[in-house]
């Protein structure tokens, strides 16, 4: 059995796996990830060996085996679907552009720099619409015509939404705006590598509908794994499991 985690800035995840995934657990990083790797060590017991990804891989002093998100992420994918060519994940803080060959990542653009085209976003801009993050992707789903919503800096975005509420603008058609500026900021992020079917999303942004349902709109239908923000933690399991080493 072997605990892969994936110590996230926002999110720490893991994995119990031996030949599938028997156990799961998501907890906050809250500026305390060595916290937050003892919780999870606690809670999903009987692993044998433990596999490390995320920006606080290098915190797990007893790993067997420390890889790189990219390398991660690229076991998730192809072990859930083998054909799999771009993966793009969406997390907290960043998000990245995952170009594959055969199952070799080939090319990768990382976005950590600017909260445009993460989790942080849409997290940030709901909050200012009083929604919840769930709400806010339920009423996405619902509109018919998104506003365009030009500014990707957070602050202007947040300035320009205010607008479009004060304008009386359907707040469904405000949303579904936002998840297709965040889609646009990827797809701007990924023209760099040359995003190609089929499309696996990941990362906590896969698990908002309306960011789901823009990704479909503008660069074409997505895969979406059961467990979206789970797929770090189980590549780190997998590259200690024999399926990776044959």
């Amino acid at each position: 059995m072997v605990l892969g985690i994936d110590i996230g800035s926002c999110y720490t995840k893991a994995v119990l796996f031996d030949g599938q995934i028997k156990e799961k657990m998501v907890i906050k990083t809250s500026l305390r990830p060595v916290e937050a790797i003892e919780q999870v060590k606690e809670k999903l017991t009987g692993y044998k060996e433990i596999a490390a990804t995320g920006y606080g891989r290098n915190l797990i002093h007893n790993a067997q085996k420390v890889i790189t998100e990219i390398t991660a992420f690229a076991y998730g994918a192809m072990y859930i679907e083998p054909g799999i060519k771009t993966i793009i994940d969406i997390g907290g803080q960043d998000s990245k552009v995952i170009k594959l060959n055969r199952g070799v990542v080939e090319r990768f653009v990382m976005n950590d720099r600017c909260a445009a085209g993460t989790g942080n976003f849409i997290e940030k801009t709901a909050r200012a619409l009083d929604l919840s993050l769930e709400s806010f992707g339920q009423l996405a789903v619902k509109s018919d015509k998104p506003e365009t919503i030009d500014s990707l800096c957070v602050v202007m975005a947040e300035t320009e939404i205010l607008s479009l509420a004060a304008e009386n603008k359907k707040l469904e058609d405000i949303v579904a705006g936002l998840c297709d500026a965040l889609v646009r900021r990827i797809a701007a992020l990924g023209a760099q590598v040359k995003i190609e079917p089929p499309i696996l999303l990941c990362g906590g942004g896969a698990l908002n509908q309306g960011i789901i349902k823009s990704m479909n709109r503008i660069l074409g239908k997505v895969i979406v794994p059961e467990a979206p923000q789970f797929l770090g933690a189980l590549g780190a399991a997998l590259c200690l499991n024999p399926i990776c080493r044959n």
